[in-house]
């Protein structure tokens, strides 16, 4: 396959944008697809080509998909209208799922995709807003080898720790277990830097002793760091109710994968039960420990 230039990006959300930014950074040629006017008028701005419709990603090379769920993921690829429709005869680009969703619904795009000729992988990503912005995620790569090494070089362009997991949806998989982990290790160490301050020890102290600790998780290797994550996840009411919602439907995905196998998973339960529930206390507590990142 020809070296990718052309990159296409579906979504430009909180992920979506800083993602983009870098893959524009290291050359690649963008067109950003996005409902919101406000990024696509940043965007255009900035020098790169923005539309509304999918359609129009479709001459692209890589096309990357980053949407909210699994329901907007089908309607933009196989809907009236959307991409599978839309890419020329002969055409054969690579479609990377890199929002977090299940491996039944890449198996579903995959046989919508087959006539278009276009080829799918899936890509999720981990490491956050920060991770983002700085081209330091950890990209979990589900697909065939020559699919997977095709776009290598824009992975390259968003994260520094790059991972073929195996058959397509083995990224997914590899992801939902992933945040199973990361979604408690937010909240609980949010409830554990209140009760840390409460009796005087901040977290600049607690975080490195934490860190050659069991206690250790990605958000006590760096209090800066930390505190960067739960800035940038509470920036505003708004950004923590849409990160809110995300990692609701994450934590239902991966209770989806539990059923589906059979497991009984209690905790992954009660934690999932606890986000569908909790309320603003959470929020003003990461909007607390955001405001002191130094």
């Amino acid at each position: 396959m020809k070296e990718i230039m052309k990159v296409a990006f579906i979504g430009a959300g909180s992920m979506g944008a800083p993602m983009a930014r870098c893959a524009r950074r290291a050359g690649f040629d963008l067109i950003i697809c996005d409902r919101n006017q406000a990024v696509l008028d940043a965007f255009s701005g900035e020098g790169t080509r923005v539309t509304t419709s999918v359609a129009d990603c479709a001459s692209a090379d890589a096309i990357v998909v980053l949407l909210a769920n699994d329901a907007q993921i089908l309607e933009s690829v196989l809907g009236t209208g959307g991409l599978a429709d839309a890419i020329p005869t002969g055409h054969q680009p690579v479609v990377c799922i890199m929002s977090t969703t299940l491996p039944d619904t890449l198996q579903t795009l995959c046989a919508g995709l087959q006539a278009s000729g276009a080829r799918l992988i899936d890509a999720p990503v981990s490491g956050g807003i920060v991770g983002a912005e700085q081209a330091t995620l950890t990209v979990m790569m589900g697909g065939a080898p020559e699919d997977v090494a095709a776009v290598m070089p824009l992975m390259r362009s968003m994260g520094n720790n790059i991972f073929h997991c195996g058959a397509l949806g083995s990224g997914e998989v590899v992801k939902v277990i992933n945040n199973m982990l990361c979604i408690a290790n937010m909240f609980l160490t949010a409830e554990a830097m209140d009760l840390a301050e409460r009796y005087g020890v901040s977290f600049e102290s607690l975080a490195p002793i934490l860190n050659v600790s069991t206690g250790r998780n990605f958000l006590t290797e760096d209090a800066g760091i930390g505190r960067s994550q739960y800035a940038a996840w509470a920036r505003s009411e708004a950004a923590f109710a849409s990160l809110h919602n995300v990692v609701s439907k994450d934590l239902h995905l991966a209770k989806k994968l539990a059923d589906s196998a059979g497991i009984d998973l209690r905790l992954l339960d009660r934690v999932s039960q606890y986000l569908d529930t909790t309320d603003r206390l959470a929020m003003q507590r990461w909007m607390r420990h955001g405001r002191k990142v130094a």
